[in-house]
């Protein structure tokens, strides 16, 4: 019994002598150092754009640009914080959305974008600001223009003119205004009297500078057509331009809400 106790020992003092020798591989007698930590990286600063220059803003290159109401339009007389010109509703009577003519925009200090544009009020010629985020911008590649002298009306493309024909215009006691204008609606039978207006009627920005109201409008006048085509090539109307039937309804597909029209004496 004492010999077989003594032999089983042998094996145990082998296999500490085994470990004491592979502890001892790492270095001169003392415990093996833990892994280095692997290298830290500094996580880039997020980069930030610089804010926007204050100053004129370029829409595009179109000819131009038309506002359309998303809400109700407050027009003021200068940048953020004039005098309430007027307010505008998101629609007209009719349903489509009120219209604006952009002629400058301009960006201010705390980024906000302002529009100056052509009001549809008296005095013709009105303008006012109005904020970026009360409409949304569309550009016009078409606009029209009437000259009073010739009688005679004129389709423009890109700045080219595409077509010309007859017009009647007011006559010297009602004379058609001048001026830059642009459409603000669209009307056709039965929103329209036939008789009166022809296939369509294009309301524009200005108004009669003789009539406060005639028919029963307050006075604004418009491109319209007639079933009289002799009147056309004369001093007719009250201030509006009549054409053909055939013109107005090209006028009325061509032309979107906020085209130019531009009358020269």
């Amino acid at each position: 019994m004492p010999e077989l106790k003594a032999r089983a020992l042998v094996p145990v003092a082998a296999l500490l002598a085994m470990v004491a020798a592979l502890a001892g591989c790492g270095g001169s007698g003392s415990a093996a150092s833990p892994p280095a930590a692997p290298p830290t990286t500094t996580a880039a600063a997020p980069t930030t754009r610089p804010a926007p220059k204050a100053g004129p803003v370029k829409l595009g290159d179109a000819p131009a640009y038309v506002a359309l109401a998303v809400k109700d339009v407050t027009a003021l007389s200068r940048v953020h914080g004039g005098d309430v010109i007027a307010v505008f509703p998101a629609n007209l009577p009719w349903g489509s959305p009120t219209p604006f003519l952009i002629t400058e925009a301009r960006r201010i200090a705390a980024g906000d974008t302002w529009l100056r544009v052509l009001l549809p009020r008296r005095p013709n010629g009105s303008s006012g600001w109005v904020r970026r985020d009360q409409v949304r911008i569309r550009p016009v590649s078409d606009a029209v223009e009437v000259d009073l002298s010739s009688r005679t009306a004129s389709l423009l493309h890109e700045h080219r003119k595409v077509r010309s024909w007859r017009v009647g215009i007011g006559t010297a006691g009602t004379p058609t205004p001048t001026g830059r204008f642009y459409v603000t609606v669209k009307l056709r039978p039965p929103q329209i009297l036939a008789s009166a207006y022809g296939a369509w009627a294009l309301g524009l920005s200005g108004y009669s500078e003789v009539h406060q109201s005639f028919g029963t409008g307050d006075g604004q006048i418009a491109l319209h057509g007639t079933y009289n085509p002799a009147s056309l090539g004369r001093p007719v109307s009250n201030g509006c331009v009549r054409m053909d039937n055939q013109m107005i309804s090209l006028l009325a597909e061509t032309l979107p809400l906020g085209a130019p029209v531009t009358i020269r004496a």
